[in-house]
This record gives structure tokens, sequence and C-alpha cells, in this order.
């Protein structure tokens, strides 16, 4: 399973994501979730574009939402951040309302792709024909730059996702019980359902909830619906002390025991027993000093 995390954009400042994002990616965990604060759909987009340099291997994704700009603008910020993360972009963009989405899902698919496009909206018209642009009228566009990523990766929230997942093949988030959304993209897309990742967000309280509860909760889901990407929201304050230690337990603790089906007779004890032995070690340092 892949391991990812969130960080709320309305509550962390944009000039911490960055470090944040390093901290992520040196714990080796696999996706660095950026969700926009409400009513600021652009801002996810810019913090994924700072990511660029202190990261190397860990995906950055960009959570933003239909708006009342057009969506050519979000296809060419999207390419933008995708080229300077070298292909490491995810845009999740979320729609309540199943028209907006289709549409918006369907202008940045097209402008994804190679070759120059035209589309006939409920509200938008790609090219617009604008009376001034009646001298050198053009019937289709391209956007560019194009994205780093021969298919850049399109995940869908909101209570529309389901259903445009549906007609487009793409992966909805799940908030809540992913089960039955999946039951019926497994009834409606068949096998082409196996080339979609699945993933959730999910949150998690290192204060109420051991990393190993947490391992056994994510591993419920994963053999019941086919969770296989979870971005956890931690309750930890982000760049806390106690957020890095939850980034510690979800790369030695939980990812481990996602990662295989069965683990041998003992390991898991053996794994409990170490971590017992080295939080007593630390207490008893902390004591001392």
């Amino acid at each position: 399973m892949r391991i990812g995390v969130t960080l709320d954009l309305a509550t962390v400042s944009l000039a911490d994501v960055p470090a944040l994002a390093a901290a992520v990616e040196e714990a080796a965990l696999d996706l660095v979730w950026l969700a926009a604060p409400s009513g600021r759909p652009e801002v996810a987009l810019a913090a994924a574009a700072t990511c660029a340099e202190p990261t190397r291997t860990v995906m950055i994704g960009a959570g933003t939402a239909v708006a009342e700009h057009h969506p050519l603008y979000l296809a060419e910020e999207r390419h933008v951040a995708d080229q300077l993360l070298g292909g490491r972009l995810v845009l999740g963009l979320r729609g309540d309302d199943e028209a907006s989405l289709t549409e918006w899902a369907d202008v940045l698919l097209a402008a994804a792709g190679t070759t120059p496009f035209a589309h006939r909206g409920p509200r938008h018209t790609i090219p617009a024909g604008l009376p001034q642009h009646t001298v050198n009228p053009e019937t289709r566009v391209r956007v560019t730059p194009a994205p780093y990523a021969l298919e850049p990766t399109l995940w869908l929230l909101g209570r529309a996702a389901p259903a445009v997942a549906s007609a487009y093949a793409l992966s909805p988030v799940s908030e809540e019980d992913g089960a039955p959304v999946w039951r019926h993209l497994e009834r409606s897309l068949g096998p082409a359902c196996r080339r979609l990742r699945r993933p959730a967000v999910r949150t998690w309280d290192p204060g109420a909830e051991d990393a190993v509860e947490l391992a056994r909760r994510l591993a419920a889901e994963r053999d019941g619906w086919g969770l296989d990407t979870t971005l956890l929201r931690l309750t930890p304050p982000p760049g806390m002390a106690a957020w890095h230690a939850a980034l510690a337990d979800l790369a030695v603790v939980v990812r481990p025991r996602l990662q295989q089906e069965r683990l041998p007779a003992g390991l898991e004890e053996l794994w409990d027993a170490e971590r017992t032995h080295q939080h007593t070690a630390g207490v008893e340092r902390e004591v001392i000093t």
C-alpha cells in the first residue's frame, strides 16, 4: 500500500510546505497531499510547485476544486507544476455538481493530450470564438507547456466524483467507506478497474490509536474493498515533534505491515518487542538527561 500525508493549506503556511514535504520524503513515504483551502483552489498547485527543489522521489498531490475561473487556466497551471516536479504531480479535482465536474475533467484530459482539441460544454466553449479572434479564427487549441508525464494522474473528489469517475475511468478519492463506490465502478468498468488506484483520505490520531492498530484498520480496508493508497490526516500539527514521530511510525511500523498480505510467524511480535524496548530506552535517556 502507498502511504501519503495530508497538509491542509488552510492552516499550513506556503513557506513551510517545502520543508514538510522533504520530511515526508526523508521518511520514505510515498505522497504529500496538499489540500487547498475553501475559496482558494489555485493555492494547491502553487504549493505543489514549491516542492520541486527540496524533493526528488515523493509524489505531490494538489487537491483543488471546480471554481469560477476557466478550466484552461487550471490545465496550464497543472502542466507547469508537473514539468517542475518531473511528472510527480497528482491532481485532485473536487466537485459536487456532476455537470461541472464532468466538464472540467473533460477539458483537463483533452488539454493533456498530444493534439489540439475543441470543447463544447454547458458552460465553456473552446476555442471561445470571440469577435476579436475573427482575423485569425481557430477551430482547435493546444495548451502549452505540455505536461511532463505521458498521462498525468487525475483523481476526483466530492459528491459527483463516483459518477464522473465511472464515465471517464478515473480514480475517485474515498472520504468515507469506499466499498459501495468501488462495487459500482467494478460493475460499470469491469476489467478497466485494474488500471485505477484506489485512494482514500483517513485520519490518524497517534495519541488515541497505536500505529499497529492503524495498520490493522487500513489492512481491513485493503482486504475488504482494495484500498491501495492512503492519504492520512495526522492530528499533530505539521512540523512539531509529534508529527515527525508519526512519520517515523508510518515508515517503520505501518508500512511493513501493509506491504505483505501475511507476515511470517513471530515477526510482528518481534517488531512489537523491539518497539517497546526502543520506547523504554528513549524514556530512560530523557530521565537521565
